[in-house]
Parts: C-alpha cells; sequence; structure tokens
C-alpha cells in the first residue's frame, strides 16, 4: 500500500515538471520580439491599439500602418512617432538576418492626392526614411491608399530618392488635375562631397504619378 502511494506521488511530481518545463519553453519560444518565417525574421506589431493611426487619424484600431521596404519586400508597422531635431517622424523598427533598421516616416509632409475615383478612399504620397548599421539614409516617395471609413492604409508603390538628402518641400505640383505631379525640393550631395558632410546641392524633381503607381 505505502510502496504503491509512493510510486503515485513520484509520478505525480514528474507530471509537474514536465507541465513546468513545456510551460517555459512556450514561453521563450513565443514572447521573444522577432518571429521566424523560413529562417528569417519579420517585424512584429504588439497586439495593442495602434497609437500612430489615432494620433495622426483619430482611429481606434488594431491596423497598423506599414510601410514596405522596396529591397527587402518586408512591411515594417510604425510603432510611435518621434521628434529629431525639431523634425516629426512615425517610426519602425526591424530586423532582417543580421541587419537592423529603421523606418521614419515624415508625416508632416503627407500630401493628398486628387485622385477620388472610389468613395472612402484617400490616396496620398509621403518621403520615409530608411537606415541602418552604416549603409546611409536612403529616402523614398511612398504612395498610399487609405480607406478613410475604416482606416486601413495599404502601400501603392514607393519612389527612390536619394541617399543622405535633405528634404525641403514636398507638394502638388498645380493644377494637379493637369500635371498629375508631385514636386519635391531637397539638398543632395554634390560630385566633389563626401556623404558626410551636410547636401549643399539645391534639387527640384517633379515626379509623375497615378494612382496605381509612379511613372519612372
Amino acid at each position: 500500500m505505502i510502496k504503491s502511494l509512493l510510486v503515485k506521488i513520484i509520478l505525480l511530481l514528474v507530471g509537474i515538471s514536465c507541465l513546468v518545463l513545456a510551460a517555459g519553453i512556450y514561453r521563450f519560444n513565443f514572447t521573444n520580439d522577432d518571429i521566424y518565417v523560413d529562417e528569417q525574421p519579420v517585424s512584429v506589431a504588439t497586439k495593442e491599439k495602434s497609437n500612430v493611426m489615432r494620433m495622426l487619424f483619430s482611429f481606434q484600431t488594431d491596423n497598423y500602418w506599414q510601410v514596405e521596404l522596396p529591397e527587402l519586400k518586408l512591411a515594417v508597422p510604425l510603432m510611435e512617432l518621434k521628434e529629431y531635431n525639431g523634425h516629426h517622424f512615425a517610426v519602425g523598427e526591424y530586423q532582417f538576418g543580421q541587419e537592423r533598421g529603421v523606418v521614419s516616416v515624415d508625416y508632416p509632409r503627407i500630401t493628398v492626392l486628387n485622385f477620388t475615383y472610389v468613395q472612402d478612399e484617400m490616396i496620398f504620397a509621403v518621403p520615409f526614411s530608411v537606415s541602418n548599421q552604416g549603409s546611409g539614409v536612403h529616402w523614398y516617395i511612398g504612395l498610399y491608399n487609405m480607406n478613410t471609413k475604416y482606416g486601413d492604409i495599404q502601400q501603392i508603390d514607393s519612389l527612390f530618392v536619394g541617399d543622405r538628402i535633405v528634404i525641403n518641400e514636398m507638394n502638388t505640383d498645380e493644377p494637379f488635375d493637369v500635371t498629375s505631379s508631385i514636386r519635391l525640393a531637397y539638398f543632395s550631395h554634390g560630385p566633389a562631397q563626401s556623404m558626410a558632410d551636410d547636401p549643399s546641392v539645391n534639387t527640384t524633381k517633379v515626379i509623375k504619378v497615378t494612382p496605381t503607381g509612379f511613372v519612372k
């Protein structure tokens, strides 16, 4: 009788130990900041409502504004608003293999484009930068379609502008219904300039755009 009771107690202790070990393994695997798909980490957003969508567009939603990186085919959710040297950005971080980087959207320069073909949709363009460990700060213009009823934002296209440029102004080239273009003014580096120096060449670019993408 005593021997049988001891066996049951031992089996119970072994079972409890297995449950504790399994819980620890589960917590380790599913609380990391990165989720791995085919051994490649991708950006992950937390399950709280998007602060960026609430602050910029007044949407109480779990949907994130995601920026698709052209080279990596990776969607990076914008997680917070930050200020750098008086400039305001919506920021998200990513990891791809050994590469870690930051996406910064220059949201005060959001430019709404007068493509009003579908109700409850708004198409807009905005500059964003991608920076990682030492390979520069690459600036793009992103083209997005937002459902103004539900707060969904889809990226339509992106266009590379330059490395370590300083954007001064972006607006529609009026009359937009005739030009269908964006006018972008920025400083870029001259041929003799080091990339470590501040860009000094005043540059203006007119970018043709359609509801389905940039004309490249």
